[in-house]
C-alpha cells in the first residue's frame, strides 16, 4: 500500500472525527497546532487508523504521532512490517 493511499485513509477518519472537510487537512497537518484536535479526539483518530489497518499496534507506538505525516509514516512501516 502506497503512503498516498494511507494519507487519503487517515484524513478521512480525522474528517469523520473531527468534522473537518478533507480538502481542508493538509499531509504535513500537526493535529494541534493546525488542526486543533483535542486529546480525545486524538485517541479516537488512533483507534479508528489502528482498527481500519488491521495493525493491532501498542498505544505507546501511537504516542508520538501528532500529525497527519508521521500517522501515515507509522501506519505505512507497519503494514509493510505485517507483509513480509
Amino acid at each position: 500500500m502506497k503512503v498516498e493511499e494511507i494519507t487519503a485513509k487517515i484524513k478521512e477518519i480525522i474528517s469523520s472525527v473531527a468534522n473537518i472537510p478533507v480538502d481542508e487537512i493538509g499531509d504535513r497537518d500537526s493535529y494541534t497546532k493546525d488542526l486543533g484536535l483535542d486529546s480525545l479526539s486524538l485517541l479516537e483518530i488512533g483507534v479508528d487508523v489502528d482498527y481500519e489497518f488491521q495493525l493491532g499496534l501498542p498505544e505507546e507506538e501511537w504516542q508520538d504521532v501528532d500529525s497527519v505525516e508521521a500517522a501515515a509514516t507509522l501506519v505505512h512501516r507497519a503494514v509493510n512490517e505485517k507483509a513480509a
